[in-house]
């Protein structure tokens, strides 16, 4: 019996085989109409370098994708700085193949690409923690799930101001979302951008088909110099004469100004025969609890890993963020996952506004794995308290620690 094989560089017209393998591994349906809109999706971003699988008998049994995409990595005085980065994503193996070494080839291999075109990091949302975690990546941004409960007691804000939020459909929303979304996302570490075909998918522009018969409903704010706040949501259950009260979920929220965040919460609160409102992904530190004088009506019902990061060039990558106070640490990263690629010396030497990472001879004063350094790079998780972190010099943890922090938590909120 031959071997299956792998294949690399994926060809468009293999694209619908692909998906078939991808959708059934995650557990969604192959068969019905949702499927064929999703892989004509897919085939019109189709890149085919940068997309590899293992066919066996004729049929994908494994794949794999990689994106090129730009995160938001801290900046000056909590602005954030842009950084392209590798995004995998589409990463399967169907059960009748497991542990055959499909997934490490295709991964290792994907990793290598990335690196010798010279990413300083990959990027990915994790299906499950065990197995990312030997070829280098590590959690770096956290999501949060929220229910709203508006009608609690001191639970919503005072109105908007007339006329500031209103209803558009869709197609107006062409040329706001993507300006308004790309204001919005540099407010934060962790944001990947929405760029080239993301918003005609998301709409149902440009020959996109949506995917799903619930569509949301969306909602502009209007600010002094235009457009700056963008929501959607749809209803998970109506309301009843009984009195009982319905139910929405929130599909997008972002705001590009402090008066525009808070006015959509507050139109929010204020929706009419609405009791419950789920958001299903927003940061860990919201900041709309301290507007709120019950904070509590906001509960959170989850918090789960999201953003995952695995540095592949630290010189690059530390170079590229600002920091939250100046310093100069030598550390000693240790990488003894896939290709090594960010094992070395390296001293960081950070000013109030520049930063420059290189390698060096000097004695080190932290050894740290790559996995805490990828970590701790959004600024989302300290270096203290890991046991992949050494202190070799007194006073270097805290000071790498204070230099890495950042304003607010890093939070993605796109996937990919």
């Amino acid at each position: 019996m031959p071997e299956p094989e792998l294949v690399h560089p994926v060809p468009a017209e293999d694209n619908r085989d692909w998906m078939d393998t991808l959708v059934a591994t995650f557990l969604d349906n192959p068969y019905d109409e949702k499927f064929e809109k999703w892989a004509a999706r897919w085939k019109r971003q189709w890149v085919p370098d940068r997309t590899w699988g293992y066919r066996d008998r004729g049929r994908y049994v494994a794949t794999l994708a990689t994106q090129d995409r730009r995160l938001t990595i801290p900046g000056v005085d909590g602005a954030t700085r842009e950084l392209a980065v590798d995004a995998l994503t589409g990463v399967t193996v169907a059960p009748t193949h497991r542990r055959r070494g499909y997934l490490s080839t295709m991964l290792g291999a994907s990793l290598t690409a990335a690196h010798e075109r010279g990413d300083a990091l990959s990027i990915l949302v994790a299906a499950e923690w065990p197995i990312y975690g030997r070829f280098g990546y590590a959690l770096s941004a956290d999501g949060v799930g929220y229910t709203y409960y508006p009608r609690r007691p001191h639970a919503t804000l005072s109105p908007p101001p007339a006329g500031s939020v209103y209803r558009v459909e869709p197609a107006e929303l062409g040329d706001i979302a993507p300006a308004v979304f790309a204001a919005a996302r540099s407010g934060r570490a962790g944001q990947i951008d929405r760029n080239g075909e993301w918003w005609p998918r998301r709409l149902g522009l440009d020959g996109y088909e949506p995917l799903d018969e619930k569509r949301p409903t969306w909602y502009v704010h209007e600010g002094p110099d235009g457009p700056d706040g963008v929501l959607a949501w749809h209803s998970t259950r109506d309301f009843e004469l009984t009195g009982r009260l319905g139910a929405i979920a929130v599909d997008e929220f972002f705001a590009a100004s402090d008066s525009a965040y808070r006015d959509l919460w507050a139109f929010l609160g204020g929706i009419d025969v609405i009791e419950e409102i789920t958001l299903d992904d927003r940061p860990v530190d919201e900041p709309v609890r301290w507007l709120l004088r019950d904070a509590r009506a906001l509960t959170v019902t989850d918090r789960f890993d999201f953003l995952w990061v695995r540095l592949l060039d630290v010189p690059a990558a530390l170079s590229a963020r600002a920091y939250s106070a100046p310093g100069r640490v030598v550390f000693d990263v240790v990488d003894e996952d896939f290709g090594g690629f960010a094992a070395g010396r390296f001293v960081l030497e950070a000013t109030d506004t520049d930063a420059k990472c290189t390698s060096t001879s000097e004695p080190a004063e932290l050894r740290v794995s790559q996995r805490a350094l990828a970590s701790a790079y959004l600024g989302g998780f300290p270096l203290r308290g890991r046991g992949e972190v050494e202190e070799l010099a007194p006073g270097a943890l805290t000071r790498a620690d204070a230099m890495f922090r950042t304003p607010l938590a890093p939070w993605c909120q796109t996937g990919f």
